[in-house]
């Protein structure tokens, strides 16, 4: 049975979709410039909204400051998401310069990039987006459903 589309999925959705632009906005500066970073803003909040519907979405209902830590669980989520999803971009990428000569050099190279992109993140912007974001989405996401039950 599927649930049903509601106020607090939406609005996590869009409040996470906030968070994750910030949050990559903030974290570009810190990339090599060899880098490739197009549509990087627009997927980062793609993904954000996604994470936001499927995870904080689900855990309306509680108190304002169980949602907060469940938005900043849902950062946590949506900062792993992220990593996973652009080491594997990265991954293909170098994948169809033939930088690989077998499958599991391949695989073992998705785990070396998210090292990688998360030694990035020692940036205290970003990281403060995600808690700050995370909190303030939480707590708005829960005062929606409330609101709009």
């Amino acid at each position: 049975m599927r649930e049903m589309p509601t106020s607090g999925k939406l609005v996590a959705g869009i409040c996470f979709a906030i968070v994750g632009y910030f949050a990559a906005h903030f974290y570009v500066p810190g990339l090599p410039e060899a880098w490739r970073i197009s549509w990087f803003l627009e997927c980062s909040a793609a993904l954000g909204f996604l994470v936001g519907w499927l995870i904080m979405g689900r855990k309306v209902g509680e108190t304002l400051p169980l949602a907060a830590t469940s938005g900043v669980g849902t950062s946590v989520w949506l900062l792993i998401w992220a990593l996973l999803g652009f080491s594997v971009h990265e991954m293909l990428q170098r994948s169809l310069d033939k930088r690989y000569n077998q499958p599991m050099e391949a695989v073992g190279a998705v785990f070396e990039l998210i090292i990688f992109f998360a030694k990035l993140l020692v940036n205290i912007e970003v990281l403060g987006v995600l808690l700050i974001g995370g909190i303030i989405s939480g707590v708005l996401t829960e005062l929606a459903h409330r609101l709009w039950r």
